[in-house]
């Protein structure tokens, strides 16, 4: 998790990009930004915001040797010799303006910004912001005259929505630093993360932690719910979930050994076969033993439904904190006469 609580945005340039196949240019501002107290209060929420509920971490990489990557050795540079935040600016707008070349990207205002006293997971760290926006709003704006007020359209940037984003912390420089990553137009994501930076997943506990929750989903949903009910779907995630909310470290044979407690050694198989799979088709390094991180649990555990939808358009909705409740007070079973299957439901009494 991200803190920006006591963080300064110390140096911003502006400049201003086009699209190469289309021969737009780019215009590199000849120095930094200047920037009253209150501009820089709104820019530095606009930059900022979209990052602070962010878990995935990526790092900077290049096929042969990492020092060939050019938003890495900008940034390394900016880190070491701060005085030439702005020349190195100038070099991360001609190098996007390189890459600038599919006819769907659009040109737009391109940022680089220098933020001091972050803390990253604990660590406090400085950051090199790179941004772009592209999409422009229209606003009213409005004058008051004389005797009548009038109305005028213009044309702006949505500081409530920032574009394309990315930080760059000055930590674990040696693997391609820490980087976080926005990006609100999913159509051209491509050219801004593999062409442009150039990153790839840290494959940290957060991405270990998100990547065995959404196996788990994506085999309920392949083979639980092809072999049982939808509630021994549901019944299964939410177990799975359960087990590394209760624990900090993740062992796949202890998860094996609770989760598929009550499953047919075939299925344990299946998933076992299902793991290597799903491995190898996403480039997820081998996953049986890693530190479980919780907010990623949190997060991924929001994503997660939990309702059991019917074609009587009826839903039951089981509580992924009370497991025993979905086994023990819902009951499945089909009616020979009516043709179809039902669930029953035990209870006491109606809350009101």
């Amino acid at each position: 998790m991200l803190e920006t609580s006591e963080a300064v945005l110390k140096e911003l340039s502006v400049h201003y990009v086009g699209n190469k196949s289309k021969e737009e240019g780019y215009t590199g501002s000849v120095g930094t930004f200047d920037m009253d107290d209150y501009l820089n209060e709104i820019l530095f929420g606009y930059f900022l915001k979209p990052f602070k509920t962010g878990t995935d971490l990526f790092k900077f990489k290049h096929e042969t040797e990492l020092g060939l990557n050019e938003m890495y050795t900008y940034c390394k540079t900016i880190f070491e010799y701060p005085d030439k935040f702005h020349l190195y600016s100038v070099n991360m707008l001609k190098h996007l303006y390189l890459q600038s070349d599919h006819p769907h990207i659009k040109r737009g205002e391109f940022y680089v910004a220098l933020f001091e006293d972050l803390i990253l997971e604990g660590e406090m760290v400085n950051a090199i912001g790179i941004f772009k926006s592209e999409q422009k709003e229209t606003f009213l704006k409005t004058k008051d005259k004389k005797n009548y007020v009038t109305l005028d359209l213009e044309q702006g940037i949505d500081i409530k929505k920032l574009d394309k984003g990315c930080l760059v912390f000055n930590t674990e420089a040696e693997s391609g630093f820490r980087v976080m990553l926005v990006d609100q137009n999913g159509y051209d994501t491509h050219y801004w993360t593999h062409d442009f930076l150039n990153v790839e997943a840290d494959k940290n506990e957060v991405y270990l932690t998100k990547h065995v929750i959404n196996m788990c989903k994506d085999f309920s949903k392949d083979v639980v719910s092809r072999e049982d009910s939808a509630q021994e779907k549901a019944l299964f995630v939410a177990k799975s979930v359960k087990y590394l909310q209760e624990r900090e470290q993740f062992s796949m044979e202890e998860f094996q050994q609770e989760v598929f407690a009550d499953k047919s050694p075939e299925m344990v198989e299946q998933f076992r076969d299902y793991k290597s799979v799903y491995q190898r088709e996403r480039e997820v390094p081998e996953i049986e033993s890693f530190g479980i991180s919780e907010t990623a649990v949190k997060q991924e555990k929001r994503k997660i439904r939990n309702t059991i939808e019917l074609d009587t358009n009826i839903q039951i909705k089981l509580n992924f904190n009370d497991l025993q409740s979905g086994s023990k007070f819902l009951e499945r079973g089909y009616d020979p006469e009516r043709e179809m299957y039902y669930y029953k439901v035990y209870f006491k009494h109606e809350k009101r």
